[in-house]
């Protein structure tokens, strides 16, 4: 009976750990919200081209806010969020473009209780200078980028080179030493 009850708390906090898990995977993108004006249909425009979209995020990092995804030009895909190794996740994986519109990146995340692999998906239109994304399949639009720069455009977190390296090492050497 005790090794049953053992048992049933290890699965208890399997589970635990597989749903901490799946939040973290998706939780840095998602800092990314509908603004006003947030709308539920495609906005007008049309969907950007993947050369478009390598333009965009090809060899930049997207910064969220306690960490990052770098876009390697290769098609690698990093992230790392938080620093210390109890609230730190690393991911490693692969980010690609399409031409209707969608960005996705999805890698196996790493945390001091396991590992879970994710995808996730923004779709992006254009319309005129005006830039709109949402998260896929069924996220709110909202103006990723306005015509005339905004400072809180989630554009101006797509920035040059890879910001998280530094942070991607330390946490994956916390997590080497649990």
């Amino acid at each position: 009976m005790r090794h049953q009850l053992g048992f049933s708390h290890l699965r208890k906090l399997m589970i635990l750990g597989v749903v901490c898990l799946s939040g973290i995977a998706t939780a840095g993108a998602a800092d990314a919200k509908p603004t006003k004006g947030a709308a539920s249909e495609a906005p007008g425009g049309r969907p950007m081209t993947a050369a478009e979209l390598r333009k965009l995020y090809g060899g930049k990092t997207w910064l969220w806010s306690n960490g990052g995804g770098y876009m390697d030009p290769s098609g690698r895909f990093y992230a790392a969020v938080g620093t210390k190794r109890a609230t730190g996740s690393l991911a490693r994986g692969t980010w690609a473009t399409d031409g209707k519109g969608r960005m996705c990146f999805e890698g196996r995340w790493k945390t001091q209780t396991g590992s879970n692999s994710a995808r996730t998906c923004f779709t992006h239109y254009v319309n005129g200078a005006e830039i709109y994304q949402r998260r896929a399949p069924r996220g709110a639009w909202y103006v990723f980028k306005h015509a005339e720069a905004q400072q809180n455009d989630e554009f101006n977190k797509i920035v040059t080179g890879n910001r998280i390296a530094e942070q991607f090492g330390q946490i994956r050497a916390a997590l080497a030493s649990r």
